[in-house]
């Protein structure tokens, strides 16, 4: 069995990753990744503490996965923006989609 703390350091990592991806790229699609990264990162650690918590249950993997499920559903709703924006605009990039700005 793997240890809590290895399972906080990679979900950390994980966690790390995404933010970066979020805050430091400009193609729309790198940061709905990077949002996706994140959520997995903190699925992982809710994952962690209740298999250190409570061993034999499995109520936190059925929440897990209920919000993995919500974790797709956002990621295809995103996309779909993303999607819809690029063949509006010709572009991903977040900088050059200004069109609510006054």
């Amino acid at each position: 069995m793997i240890s809590l703390p290895v399972v906080l350091a990679v979900a950390g990592l994980m966690f790390g990753i995404g933010l970066y991806g979020v805050l430091g790229q400009t193609n729309a699609i790198m940061v709905i990744m990077g949002v996706e990264l994140m959520l997995g990162a903190a699925m992982l650690n809710v994952v962690g503490f209740m298999r250190y918590a409570w061993p034999d249950a499995t109520s936190g993997a059925f929440f897990v996965l209920i919000v993995m499920t919500l974790m797709a559903v956002e990621a295809a709703v995103g996309f779909a923006l993303v999607i819809a924006t690029f063949r509006n605009r010709r572009t991903a990039e977040v900088d050059d989609l200004t069109d609510l700005k006054g």
